[in-house]
């Protein structure tokens, strides 16, 4: 069985999280499918990665 996601965001797409004010920059690295097809997705910053929400996320910086 193959499951097909609508995501909002692409793997490569430069984004921004609405929380954070030095507005640093990170790539979506990768998706974590929970139930109920929650989907979080994983966001690189430099070394580290997290795992955030669609509303959490950002194309363009809000913050200068």
């Amino acid at each position: 069985m193959t499951a097909v996601f609508d995501v909002k965001y692409r793997l490569g797409d430069v984004v921004y999280l609405l929380t954070d004010e030095d507005q640093k920059k990170r790539v979506v690295t990768g998706y974590l499918i929970r139930a109920g097809n929650f989907i979080n997705y994983e966001l690189a910053c430099n070394m580290d990665t997290t795992y955030h929400v669609e509303t959490e996320i950002l194309t363009e910086k809000i913050y200068h």
